[in-house]
């Protein structure tokens, strides 16, 4: 009688944890819905309130001198939408807690702020080393019309995002910051660690697992399977920098780190101030990339020592 007692508020949770999951897809895509409508009445004024013009933007985004606003103006409105409010508003309504239980449960401190930094820095130089391995992956003779779709889907995205990343001005970085590594930051660990690690922590009971599928959710959103690997361990970084700290804002930090320092590094580049190229895929020399590895192990142990005592967020 005491299991059957015990078994049932624990299949109960469950049932309330999968069902909180489910619903929060639900805001998440009715936010993503919300985004494209607003940033379309947005656009609207842009391209003379004409579908068939705003149609052949999105068409040839390169081919017109408005479709980086534009795009900008899609990506930032999904990403409020979609990946900050909805969730938001899940976790007020349906989770019944304030969005501060992600953050305020342990003051942030400036010196983990700094450690957080140069980790994210070591990190991508190691990563560079899975970046190339992913980037050479050959599926053709396991399933060539994969391979076709994934390496045409991989060069789209591409070009897409060399076009939008290509600044003339400081103003232009500032606003490509905002809408490439600021919103993205904060929605996606808002979403994803903030919202899903901790529930599928509920489900399966073990952090690592919801670690590491929270970070495959976040990876394959992006649809680009030649990215997909960096992009899980980048993922997971992040989930254990929320899961030890039990402070989402030491993975926004981390996340924004990631983006932010990709556009100065690339805005540099395109003005001729480094010869390091950020797009570039051939991995660093092994004497950097090992020693970023070590490097990046010592800064994630020294994270771990001093957030030990703060390391769950329920």
């Amino acid at each position: 009688m005491d299991l059957l007692e015990e078994t049932e508020p624990s299949l109960v949770r469950k049932t309330s944890t999968i069902s909180s999951l489910l619903i929060l897809v639900g805001f998440v895509l009715l936010g993503l819905f919300l985004g494209q409508f607003a940033a379309i009445i947005g656009i609207l004024p842009l391209v003379d309130y004409n579908f068939q013009n705003f149609q052949q933007v999105l068409a040839d985004p390169t081919g017109s001198p408005q479709a980086k606003t534009i795009l900008l103006i899609i990506q930032a409105a999904t990403s409020i939408f979609g990946f900050i409010i909805a969730p938001l508003l899940h976790q007020q309504l349906i989770d019944q807690k304030r969005p501060s239980a992600l953050t305020a449960r342990y003051e942030t401190s400036l010196i983990i702020l700094g450690l957080v930094f140069l980790l994210m820095i070591a990190f991508m130089f190691a990563n560079s080393v899975v970046i190339e391995w992913n980037m050479n992956l050959d599926f053709s003779q396991l399933s060539p019309a994969f391979e076709n779709w994934a390496r045409g889907k991989e060069e789209e995205l591409k070009e897409l995002t060399e076009y939008l990343t290509r600044f003339d001005s400081i103003a232009g970085l500032l606003i490509g910051l905002v809408v490439i590594a600021v919103l993205p930051a904060v929605g996606e660990e808002l979403l994803f660690r903030g919202l899903v690690q901790p529930k599928l922590q509920q489900l399966f009971g073990n952090a690592h697992v919801a670690i590491w599928l929270s970070a495959i959710c976040f990876s394959a959103i992006h649809l680009q399977f030649y990215g997909f690997f960096p992009r899980l361990l980048l993922g997971a970084l992040f989930g254990y920098l929320f899961y030890w700290s039990g402070n989402l804002w030491y993975a926004i930090f981390a996340h924004f780190v990631n983006n932010g320092f990709t556009l100065l590094m690339l805005y540099l580049y395109q003005q001729e101030i480094t010869d390091i190229d950020m797009e570039a895929t051939e991995v660093v020399a092994w004497p950097i990339a090992l020693g970023a590895t070590v490097a990046g192990a010592f800064l994630l142990y020294q994270f771990r020592q001093m957030t030990k005592p703060k390391q769950s967020y329920g």
